[in-house]
């Protein structure tokens, strides 16, 4: 599956699971920018990820 057609969400965990001290060394604006998605929609994946059961 190509990064085109992944979800912003399956990028994030992804990312994470790669690399899962990043968000302790990278600021979340260049997260999201490398993502290619903006500070919002990272800080709402982020929470629904947190409250997700």
């Amino acid at each position: 599956m190509g990064s085109f057609t992944e979800t912003a969400e399956r990028k994030y965990k992804k990312l994470l699971r790669e690399f899962p001290d990043i968000l302790q060394r990278v600021p979340q604006h260049m997260i999201a920018s490398y993502l290619g998605i903006t500070r919002e929609t990272l800080s709402r994946i982020r929470s629904q990820i947190i409250t997700k059961p």
